[in-house]
């Protein structure tokens, strides 16, 4: 009997998922922009999700092809492997009638193995199209494979329940467990961070054994319950009715948005998010403390300091957001806009004296300025030179 070659859809699928996987890497490589660690945009998320999926996809026509290959090296070999144990058989019989002879001197009858019917098996038509179907029929096959084998059971050491070994796993400690037992003890893991991680006698218990025994949801679910349990720094949903835990990717700097539920809880005080500074915020209460003394302001919208260093009292931060309460400018820092003006202006540096004029005035024209206008209508005043040789102003 030959062995056929794999079905060509096999080669067809994999040639088309390694052109996908290729393609993908590739727009990966020509991915552009920075963000934060642990917070990709969602292109990024999507390319990798996808990646994942063709790899899959790979892996399982790798898994078809090694089926296949195991399927029929069954089939090709199994003459051969029955001839073997029909001679080892006949070799036994003989030794075990030799010594019988030698024993008390008379033959006993020998069973003989008919071994015509290894030789001249039945040529009963194999059907190779249920062979080369999708990978049931191959479950089917080896299923009745098993059947003529020894059943070979083990003690569960959970349940005490005597099962078949291909059911159960024998783990690091020397325990066997049955596979319903397993699953059953990490399902209670995710429930139970007393149990995290998962061991026997002291010896850690890898996912990977279990993992081909349980659903996506219960995969999707022992891995949410990983992220929380090693996590050093947890956040959960203030929502009351939700309570869930919040993933590092979830959180921003201030808050923490729910997967769940679509709440947002405040990172600095844990409750639901709120307008404003939160008081909790120790970095930013030091902040707020430090600018009161400089003389600083914050803004009422978004929060940030901002410093006024020349000009009156308007303010104005990086939302645009204006406020003006202004009442005169103050000299020292008038001055000193007037000595930055007129040092832009100058073609070459100018002496001391020369300088300090010339600033002089500046501020003169700006306090004339200020005294003929009866509002500065939230405008701030610049500078700029109206004729060569003579500083001016504008509003």
């Amino acid at each position: 009997m030959s062995c056929v070659d794999p079905p060509i859809h096999l080669d067809d699928d994999s040639l088309a998922l390694q052109i996908q996987l290729e393609e993908v890497q590739g727009q990966r490589e020509h991915q552009s922009g920075k963000w934060v660690e642990g917070n990709p945009p969602d292109y990024a998320i999507a390319f990798e999700i996808f990646e994942n999926e063709v790899n899959e996809a790979i892996a399982l026509v790798q898994d078809m092809r090694l089926a296949h290959s195991i399927a029929m090296a069954v089939d090709s070999d199994a003459l051969a492997i029955e001839l073997l144990t029909a001679e080892e058989a006949s070799i036994a019989q003989d030794r075990q009638y030799a010594l019988s002879l030698d024993e008390d001197g008379g033959a006993t009858r020998r069973d003989n193995t008919n071994i015509s019917d290894v030789l001249n098996p039945s040529t009963e038509v194999i059907d190779w199209d249920f062979v080369f179907e999708s990978a049931t029929p191959y479950l089917h096959h080896q299923q009745a494979a098993l059947q003529g084998l020894p059943n070979i059971k083990v003690e569960c050491s959970v349940c005490g329940d005597n099962v078949p070994s291909g059911v159960s796993v024998r783990l690091g400690c020397e325990d066997t467990y049955c596979k319903p037992c397993l699953k059953e003890f990490f399902l209670r893991v995710i429930k139970d961070e007393t149990l995290f991680p998962p061991s026997c006698h002291h010896q850690a218990i890898d996912l990977s054994i279990i993992e081909p025994d349980l659903s996506v949801d219960e995969l999707n679910m022992y891995k949410e319950a990983e992220a929380e349990f090693t996590s050093t720094d947890r956040v959960y949903c203030a929502a009351p009715e939700c309570a869930k835990y919040i993933p590092a990717i979830q959180r921003s700097p201030d808050y923490a948005s729910c997967g769940a539920c679509g709440a947002e809880t405040c990172m600095y005080c844990k409750a639901l998010a709120h307008e404003g500074p939160c008081p909790d915020d120790e970095a930013r209460q030091s902040l707020l403390k430090f600018g009161k003394r400089q003389g600083w302001q914050s803004c009422s919208r978004c929060g940030q300091m901002v410093h006024r260093y020349e000009g009156c009292d308007h303010t104005t931060c990086g939302v645009e957001w204006k406020h003006c309460p202004c009442g005169d400018w103050e000299p020292e820092l008038l001055n000193q806009r007037a000595q930055q003006v007129v040092d832009r202006e100058a073609q070459w540096p100018l002496a001391p004296a020369v300088r300090h004029r010339a600033a002089d005035t500046v501020v003169k024209f700006v306090m004339i300025a200020i005294t003929s206008l009866s509002s500065h209508a939230n405008d701030a005043i610049y500078w700029h030179a109206k004729t060569a040789g003579v500083i001016g102003f504008r509003t």
